[in-house]
């Protein structure tokens, strides 16, 4: 089975900073709801913030739920084919760990049948540019799943001409909007890369 990460692409670089500037290290593992876990030890007391540390943690609570927005979106749009999301976190300045980076694997191995591949391919690619800000990685995912796509449709067509058979699903008119997004992402590859940490997650 094929497994690529879609992924957020990115740690927040100001809220990484923020974080380390108190921790001086990350802390793995997920965070938990509501902005990230709370540690069993070490929260402190919101009121004796102060004014840069409260910045810190409210950059922080940003990128935590931006990762996770970003994640939900591409298990959403994967549906079968998306596993569990994985997160990057750091401690705060408070204790408590946020998310600044994420990844969801998605299964982008042909199936048997070329139909069902043209269906499966056309649901990856939904997935990789379902967020609205996709990375360089999702970018990488969607055009692999296009090359695929293009691959299963050759098949079917040489099987159509040996057995004389119509037109399946995928070929024909292709979603314009999905069409043209996906192009505007590709365009938009490069400014995005060069502006983010390569190596968040995709795998292949």
């Amino acid at each position: 089975m094929g497994v690529s990460g879609i992924s957020a692409g990115m740690i927040f670089p100001l809220a990484q900073r923020a974080a380390g500037r108190r921790t001086g290290a990350p802390a793995n593992g997920p965070a938990g709801a509501e902005g990230g876990a709370a540690q069993s030890t070490g929260i402190q007391d919101t009121s004796a913030q102060t004014p840069e540390t409260q910045q810190q943690v409210s950059e922080l609570r940003q990128a935590d739920s931006s990762v996770r927005q970003h994640e939900a979106a591409h298990q959403s749009a994967g549906g079968a084919y998306a596993g569990g999301a994985s997160f990057q976190t750091v401690q705060g300045p408070d204790g408590r760990s946020y998310a600044v980076g994420g990844e969801v694997p998605i299964d982008i191995s042909p199936e048997r049948d070329p139909t069902a591949t043209i269906r499966k391919m056309e649901t990856v690619k939904r997935a990789a540019l379902a967020p609205s800000d996709p990375s360089p990685q999702d970018l990488r995912v969607a055009a692999q799943a296009d090359a695929q796509k293009a691959q299963a449709q050759q098949e079917l067509r040489r099987e159509q001409e040996q057995g004389g058979g119509e037109g399946g699903p995928g070929e024909g008119a292709a979603n314009p909007a999905l069409a043209a997004r996906g192009a505007a992402a590709y365009g938009a590859a490069s400014s995005i890369g060069a502006n983010r940490p390569a190596g968040v997650g995709l795998v292949l």
